[in-house]
């Protein structure tokens, strides 16, 4: 009898004390998880994100206390406990076993209930930075989903300009079932080792993916080495059926297996050097930069939002003999989109160049064909130089301005720095296109006694500047730009100008567009962005003016008073060397 009351009273006391240390450990608020975990996570099977907030796990309850990786959670509305032992396998992956729901006795014991087959759930963080590929393409690749390889035709990865993106063509076999021709996009999340196995989790989008549960996907990976069992084979890659990484143990074993070999690599070419001499080329309103990278064999186009493009030279199809002129195949990729297209070069000046791009095809065997390709059609970008240098400006003297008219349709010009009381009036023009757009003429202004700008001068202070006058009391407007390069097409003349005085800001840079109409005038147009040849000077584009001769820089009439003067002096001179000779005779005689 006593032993069995030893026994119970010793029991007693283990259960006592067992009692009293989980009182102690598990007190509200003593466990918090980790700060990084916390936001939004989607499970695959759970409809609301589930969030990790502080000690709160929102579909698990709070956490009473953990010891590293095991957390003592309470269902306070189910007023049960659990044990939750969470890895995590990156800063967007977590993933976690856990026991049922038990009553507070089970607290000491709990997380040994885990045993090593139970479920492994996933959470993926929604809303996760992505982060570079762990292969980049171009490849090709073999696919089987259960019902015999895909092997013909061959599939295709390609890499988009987002390192962190991958575009998979899938080809469709006509011997295999379940095959199909679809693309999808791969977004890279998170990688990993566990093992000898590397992981990959991504978000894949295609057409007929509409939620996280058809998006999120995981893949075992693994590269080939040299000596492996398949020759010619760089990777092999397996794939989850759903959002998950259950039952994915290799890179042979999923729910579609792949088979990666690397692309041939595709013909490489130069840009021409005067092209590449300068890293960066920009349109003259600043809207898009062209930069050259990888020994002059790449480049990159990037626009003002930050679209991307890059461009690989692949053959060059053609080179004026002034070599001014070259016309060469290129590989581009835009985003995930990837094929050829054609691309003209045109040397203007030192710092100015001009470039036509044709249209996108897949074929490069099309790319510089009538269909893709049309010199004649294809418009031209024009580019400068970061620092141009300047250059004499050409028709040097003194010039009149008249029939002055501004596009209300630009919102680059320059002349947007004059004064708006010069513009009233308006009028409809016919544009390029046929269409009307609203103009407006200079007229008389009742503060200022001219038509707005008045008066060009070319060249007369300096060499490289031209200036616009208007002859108002105080101060005279001046609106100065310094000449870069100019050249001649076709009887036009394009002239690449920077406005230098405060009057003349706006664009970064402006296209001068003209023309000679008889032995005295100019008609001039102008544009701020491009120089555009569907722009006729004196008729159509931003600004439209003509220019009329009034004389050289030195006056005719200073000239003329200034041989007068001369000679006046040359005779004065002759007629006292006479008079001298004449009074030294007299004055011997």
């Amino acid at each position: 009898m006593d032993v069995r009351w030893s026994i119970c009273i010793r029991y007693a006391l283990v259960f006592f004390f067992s009692a009293i240390h989980s009182t102690a450990t598990f007190k509200q608020g003593a466990c918090r998880f980790p700060a990084k975990w916390e936001g939004n996570w989607f499970q695959s099977g759970v409809r609301q994100p589930i969030l990790i907030e502080g000690s709160r796990l929102s579909t698990k309850g709070r956490c009473l206390a953990n010891d590293l990786e095991k957390y003592y959670m309470v269902d306070e509305k189910r007023a049960c406990y659990r044990c939750v032992v969470i890895h995590e396998k990156h800063t967007n992956v977590l993933q976690y076993k856990e026991t049922f729901c038990h009553s507070r006795e089970a607290l000491p014991h709990l997380c040994s209930m885990i045993t090593g087959d139970a479920l492994l759930f996933s959470l993926f963080r929604e809303n996760a930075l992505p982060e570079p590929c762990p292969f980049r393409g171009p490849f090709t690749f073999t696919y089987n989903r259960g019902h015999g390889e895909c092997k013909f035709p061959v599939s295709s990865i390609d890499s988009c300009t987002d390192d962190s993106k991958l575009l998979m063509g899938y080809q469709a076999c006509p011997d295999v079932l379940g095959s199909e021709s679809t693309v999808e996009e791969l977004q890279c999340l998170a990688t990993w080792k566990e093992g000898s196995s590397r992981y990959l989790v991504g978000k894949v989008h295609h057409n007929h993916a509409t939620s996280n549960e058809d998006r999120f996907r995981c893949f075992v990976y693994e590269k080939m080495t040299p000596g492996s069992e398949v020759a010619g084979v760089d990777y092999r890659v397996a794939q989850s059926g759903d959002a998950t990484c259950n039952g994915l143990f290799s890179s042979s074993e999923g729910s579609r297996t792949m088979t990666l070999k690397r692309a041939p690599a595709l013909n490489k070419c130069r840009f021409p050097p005067w092209v590449a001499n300068y890293n960066h080329w920009h349109t003259l309103d600043y809207t898009a930069t062209y930069s050259f990278h990888h020994r002059n064999s790449t480049l990159r186009i990037t626009n003002s939002s930050g679209l991307e493009m890059r461009v690989v030279c692949s053959q060059v199809k053609y080179t004026s003999r002034d070599e001014n002129t070259v016309i060469l195949l290129a590989h581009f990729t835009m985003g995930c989109q990837s094929g050829f297209t054609c691309m003209s070069f045109y040397r203007r000046d030192v710092h100015v160049i001009e470039v036509q791009i044709g249209a996108h095809t897949k074929r490069q065997e099309d790319a510089c064909g009538p269909m893709f390709f049309n010199r004649s059609s294809n418009p031209y970008v024009t580019l400068v130089t970061t620092s141009p240098e300047t250059r004499a400006c050409p028709y040097m003297g003194k010039f009149e301005v008249s029939n002055l008219i501004r596009s209300e349709r630009s919102i680059n010009s320059n002349f947007e720095g004059t004064d708006s009381r010069f513009y009233s009036n308006k009028m409809s023009l016919p544009d390029y296109a046929g269409n009307n757009i609203r103009t407006k003429r200079l007229s008389d202004d009742p503060e200022c006694g001219s038509r707005g700008f008045s008066s060009l001068i070319i060249g007369c202070n300096n060499v490289d500047t031209m200036e616009f006058r208007t002859e108002c009391d105080t101060p005279d407007v001046v609106t100065s730009y310094s000449c870069h390069g100019r050249w001649s097409e076709n009887g036009t003349n394009y002239l690449i100008t920077t406005p230098i005085s405060r009057a003349s800001h706006g664009a970064r840079r402006y296209c001068f567009i003209y023309k000679e109409s008889g032995p005295d005038m100019l008609l001039f147009s102008t544009s701020a962005d491009n120089c555009d040849r569907i722009v006729r000077p004196g008729v159509t584009g931003e600004l439209v003016f003509n220019v009329t001769s009034t004389g050289k820089c030195i006056q005719t009439s200073s000239s003329s008073a200034s041989s007068s003067s001369s000679s006046l002096i040359i005779i004065c001179f002759v007629f006292n060397m006479i008079f001298l000779k004449k009074y030294s005779i007299m004055i011997k005689r």
